[in-house]
């Protein structure tokens, strides 16, 4: 499944998301490769939660 991203860079230069499908997953990274891999986390545990 695909999900969307919405992303926006911080003023401490850092990139936040969230999951418009997922809304509960929410993350941040210093590049927006790291943010991918830490969103693809996030929103695996929020679905692994609610699916329990």
């Amino acid at each position: 499944m695909e999900y969307t991203i919405i992303i926006e860079k911080n003023e401490n230069g850092w990139y936040t998301g969230q999951c418009e499908q997922v809304p509960e997953a929410i993350s941040q990274g210093a590049t927006i490769d790291e943010l991918k891999q830490n969103m693809a986390d996030a929103i695996k545990m929020v679905l692994d939660y609610n699916a329990a």
